[in-house]
Order: structure tokens, then sequence, then C-alpha cells
């Protein structure tokens, strides 16, 4: 059966596409392909294209027949869309597979990330099926290729690090699903993604921002317009607690622990890692302590540090070898003195409050280094006018 009989059939068989349907075959029929690609893409978006086995049937019968002679990411975009109504997990694959092996026969230039985003929506179905050393595999393939290639799609880097977040999130490695998840957020927009999506997304997030491994600063994750949905969601503790961590207030973090006792106990990740979450909030109560200093400042006693981190000295000094170890401070603890000097600490992403806090601080020194020049300069002019 040819396209164009196809389109006939269809026509015939829904009136209510007929017009759509019309356009399609005239679209065809003139070689029009980019205006033809960006009518199948209008199609696809209308929910009476997406009936039943309808998006198969139009790819299978219609768009495979042209598919070489369009943007080929834009025809495995539509692989993807058509996938998705497929109802097997298997014949998904086969399908998806199938049009990747027809790109690698036709060898057409340019086919590298298309095929690469095939690949991905296999990977992510593989891992679904629980395949997941296999999607490893495809994973860290599809990292290596993704490195390789230049002027790489936004879609198809967010299609790597997205599958690459999923296989993290099985694996329950926090550092690296909070990391692929925020590269993949890094390539969409936060407004083209649903409620339904975007808010699990937001939480599965933010409890990997504070289970991860390393991560310390919180900044980058409470800036991005994803931590928003939390607030009109029963999630709004989730964001309390970032922003808690992000400030490292010790006493915040045991005030919201008592209020939201309920909701946290019953996140069993959570309650698995109290000692670490602990831990973790008093490192990034020290880290700001310290930051919050001016350079020529940062000989601190482990008294003032015990105040705020809610520790004894000994734990001060436990916390600061922590710290030491872990390479977000630079220094040495004087025992005797019972004081640390910190040559250096960790930078880190500010917020908007912290960027405003910092304005005022240089605003502070430079009024000083003005009233300092004002002064040596009256002073040279007294000291000229002796001379004379």
């Amino acid at each position: 059966m040819s396209p164009i009989d196809y389109l006939e059939k269809l026509q015939a068989a829904e009136p209510g596409l007929a017009e759509d349907v019309a356009e399609l075959a005239s679209l065809h029929q003139r070689k029009l392909w980019h205006q033809l690609t960006l009518k199948v893409e209008e199609c696809f978006s209308k929910p009476e294209f997406n009936k039943g086995t309808l998006p198969v049937e139009l790819f299978n019968n219609f768009i495979s027949d042209f598919g070489h002679k369009i943007n080929l990411l834009k025809l495995s975009q539509f692989a993807v869309h058509v996938a998705k109504h497929i109802p097997d997990a298997q014949q998904t694959v086969e399908f998806l597979q199938g049009v990747a092996e027809r790109l690698k026969e036709q060898k057409l230039p340019r086919s590298e990330q298309p095929l690469l985003f095939l690949k991905m929506h296999v990977a992510q179905q593989k891992l679904e099926m629980g395949a997941v050393q296999e999607c490893k595999v495809m994973v860290e393939e599809a990292k290596a290729e993704l490195d390789s290639l230049a002027d790489v799609d936004p879609s198809v880097s967010a299609a790597v690090h997205y599958v690459s977040s999923l296989y993290y999130k099985v694996k329950k490695d926090y550092a690296a699903f909070y990391r692929s998840s925020m590269l993949y957020l890094a390539f969409i927009a936060s407004d083209s993604l649903g409620y339904d999506f975007k808010l699990p997304l937001a939480v599965d997030i933010s409890l990997a921002a504070l289970l991860g491994e390393g991560l310390y600063n919180f900044a980058q994750l409470l800036m991005h317009p994803i931590v928003k949905v939390l607030d009109s969601s029963p999630y709004k503790w989730l964001h309390e607690l970032l922003e808690c961590f992000n400030h490292g207030d010790l006493h915040q973090y045991d005030a919201l622990c008592a209020k939201h006792a309920a909701v946290l106990n019953a996140q069993p990740a959570l309650v698995e890692n109290e000692r670490r979450l602990r831990e973790k909030v008093t490192i990034s109560c020290l880290i700001n302590q310290i930051s919050d200093l001016p350079p020529e400042q940062r000989r601190i006693p482990l008294a003032t540090i015990a105040a705020r981190t809610k520790l004894s000295v000994d734990g001060v000094e436990f916390l600061l070898m922590k710290a030491l170890a872990l390479h977000l401070i630079e220094g040495s603890i004087d025992q005797v003195a019972q004081e640390v000097s910190v040559s250096w600490v960790a930078s880190h992403v500010l917020t908007t409050a912290q960027i405003t806090g910092l304005k005022d601080r240089l605003d502070g020194w430079i009024s000083r280094v003005n009233a300092a020049s004002t002064t040596l300069e009256q002073e040279s002019i007294g000291v000229a006018l002796e001379v004379v």
C-alpha cells in the first residue's frame, strides 16, 4: 500500500481527521518535507491522532516512507512518540530498534544524534523490563558518545542524562542520580514538564540532594524553578528542609524535625540515614560559619564553632577533621590554643539572598578602602606641607 493509498483509507475510516489527512497528502505529493514535518508534529499533538494503534499505523504506513528526507532527529522523536502507544514493552524495544536499524542501513549523514536518542529510549525500556545491566552498558556507551559529539541538540543531551538518572535511581546512588537529574534539567524547559511528572521528579531530586554522598551545597537546586512545585504540594516540608541544609541552620533543623516528624518518619530513606543527615547539616553549618567570615578573620576558637554547631569541643575537632578530609576546607587545628586557622574554603553556588549578603560585604569593604584612601591622601598633604 502506497502512502497516499493509506491516507485515503484513513480519511474514509476517520472522517473527523479528513482535513488534516488531506493536508498531509497534499504536502507529501508536493514534496514539501519541512512543512510536512511540521504538520505531522501538529497532528501528533492532537488527541484524535493518538487513539489506539493510529500513531503506529501512521508511522509504519506513511512517515517511514519519507523519513530519510526529513530531519533525522525529528524522525527519531516521532518514533519515540509512537512507541509510547505500544502497550507491550518488548514490542516497543523491537519497534525502536527497527527504526534505528533502518537509519544505520541507509548510512545517512548526521545520523549519530538520532541514533543516540533512540538508543536512550531503548535503554529506558530495558530498565523498565528489569534488564538493569543492559541499561548500565547502554548508559555508559551513551555518555562516551555524547562527549565525542559536537553541537549536540538539547533533546539528545536531555535523553542521555534522564535515562542515566533513572538507572542511578534504581541503583539508589543518590549523588549520581542528583547530578544526572540536574544535568537533565539543564537541557529542558521546566515549563514544558507536566505537573504529574514534575512533582515526583522534584521530590526525588530533593531527597537525593539530602542523602547524596559528598553533596553539601543546595543552592543550585534551590535556584531552579522545579523546586517551587513543592510549595503547592504536601511536600512543602522538603523545600523547607533544603533551605535549612543550605544555610546549615541546626536550630531550624531540629525545629523542622519536630514539626514534621510524621512525614519524615514516613520516608524510609531519611529514617535510615538519620545520622548522616545530622552530620551533613552540621558540616553545612561549619562551612557557612567560615564562609561568612572575611579571610583575615578565619582564625576561629573551637568554642565559637561548638556554640553554633551544638557540639562539644572534642566533637568540633572531629568535625573539622572530617571537613579537611573531604577537602571542604584547608587549614590547621591548634589544639593548644583551642582554635582553627582556615586558609581556604570550598567555593559553592550562592542563592539570591546569599549574593545580596556578599554584595553588602563588598560594599562595606569598598567603603573602608575609600576611607583609608582619603585618610592617606590627607596625611600625605600634611607631610608635603611640613616639607615645604
